[in-house]
């Protein structure tokens, strides 16, 4: 009985983790269009996603539309930091400062 129990347990937070998984894709321009120049696959929720380098887009897929993303224009996802935040998957623009890191919520 343990076992199944177990076994109920790790197969439903598995479920829970594939389903919440993201795709995060980062832009070297200030649009969503063509092809990014890093991507990240399979990101999980509540999560902060802070590349090296200056972005000026980034888009978020896979997620549903009650998960919240936010993005900072400063490393580490600080809450002083958020410059941009929706629900869903979305495709955020940097403005006068570019992009450097995203979180997305479960």
């Amino acid at each position: 009985m343990f076992y199944k129990a177990t076994l109920t347990v790790l197969l439903a937070a598995a479920a829970t983790a594939f389903a919440a998984s993201a795709e995060v894709q980062w832009y070297t321009t200030r649009s969503c269009a063509g092809g990014s120049a890093l991507d990240y696959r399979g990101v999980a929720c509540n999560s902060c996603q802070d590349p090296a380098l200056d972005w000026y887009a980034v888009e978020v897929t896979g997620i549903d539309s009650s998960q919240q993303v936010t993005v900072h224009n400063e490393d580490g996802c600080t809450s002083a930091s958020v410059v941009a935040q929706q629900y869903g998957d979305v495709c955020i623009v940097a403005g006068a400062t570019a992009l450097r890191s995203v979180y997305v919520s479960c």
